[in-house]
C-alpha cells in the first residue's frame, strides 16, 4: 500500500483538531505559513491540505480573508455527513444518483467561463496523476464539488462536500483494491463534455452512469475491508 501523501496526513490531523474543539466554528485558521512551521512541512502540503479540507465542507477558503472553519451545528450537510457509515454505502448511493445527476444538469446551465476553465484544469491534473492514488483521490473529490458549485446552488454544495466526506475511506479502499482510475477519468472527461455544450440532458445521463460504475467499486472494496483490517 503506497503511504499517505504528507498533505493528506496533515488534513488528517487538521480534521482531528476541528473536530476535537481546538479550532471552533468560524475560528480563522493560521496562515498557511504558520501552519507549516506548526507542522514541519512545506507550505504546498500545508495548502494542498486545506483544499482537501475545504472539498470536504470542514472550512470555506476566501481570497484575503483565509481559511475558516465551518459551523456544523448548522449545517445540513455535515449533519449528513455523520450519519454516513459502511452499511450505508448502497443508501448513500442511491441518494446520489438521485441527487448528482440533476446537480450536473443545473451546471450545464449555470456553469461560468470560470467553473468550465476550473473543471478542465481538474481532468488535465489527473490524467497527469493517474497514477498516484491520493492526488487522484483529492481530485476526483474537487470535480464533484467543482461541478456542484457551478449548479449555482449553495446548499448543494454543501451537501456534495459532506457526501466527500463520507466517501473518502471508502474511495481509499476502492482505489487499493478494485478501482479503476482510468475509467473514472473517461466518466470525468464525458461529464466535463457535456457541461460544456451545456446539455443538461446529456450531463445528468453521463453523471448517472459515471455514479453506477463507481458504485461497483466501492461496493467491491467495502467487501475487502475485513481483509485490510486483519
Amino acid at each position: 500500500m503506497r503511504p499517505l501523501r504528507v498533505g493528506d496526513l496533515i488534513a488528517r490531523e487538521m480534521e482531528a483538531l476541528i473536530k476535537n474543539g481546538f479550532w471552533s466554528p468560524g475560528d480563522i485558521l493560521p496562515s498557511e505559513r504558520e501552519l507549516a512551521q506548526r507542522f514541519g512541512v512545506s507550505r504546498g502540503s500545508v495548502r494542498e491540505a486545506l483544499r482537501l479540507l475545504e472539498a470536504m465542507g470542514l472550512v470555506t477558503i476566501r481570497q484575503g480573508e483565509g481559511a475558516r472553519v465551518s459551523d456544523p451545528a448548522s449545517s445540513m450537510g455535515h449533519l449528513l455527513a455523520r450519519r454516513i457509515s459502511s452499511p450505508d454505502i448502497s443508501h448513500l448511493f442511491e441518494f446520489r444518483l438521485i441527487l448528482e445527476p440533476e446537480v450536473a444538469g443545473l451546471a450545464a446551465q449555470r456553469a461560468t467561463t470560470e467553473h468550465l476553465q476550473a473543471l478542465k484544469e481538474v481532468v488535465l491534473e489527473q490524467k497527469r496523476a493517474i497514477d498516484d492514488s491520493h492526488k487522484f483521490l483529492f481530485l476526483d473529490i474537487q470535480f464533484h464539488r467543482l461541478i456542484a458549485e457551478a449548479s449555482g446552488n449553495p446548499i448543494l454544495l454543501e451537501i456534495i462536500s459532506a457526501l466527500n466526506a463520507g466517501l473518502r475511506e471508502t474511495r481509499l479502499r476502492a482505489m487499493r483494491r478494485v478501482y479503476d482510475p482510468l475509467a473514472s477519468l473517461m466518466g470525468h472527461e464525458r461529464i466535463l463534455e457535456a457541461i460544456v455544450s451545456k446539455d443538461a440532458a446529456r450531463a445528468r445521463e453521463t453523471m448517472r452512469e459515471h455514479l453506477k460504475r463507481v458504485e461497483v467499486s466501492a461496493l467491491g472494496a467495502e467487501a475487502f475491508k475485513g481483509g485490510d483490517e486483519g
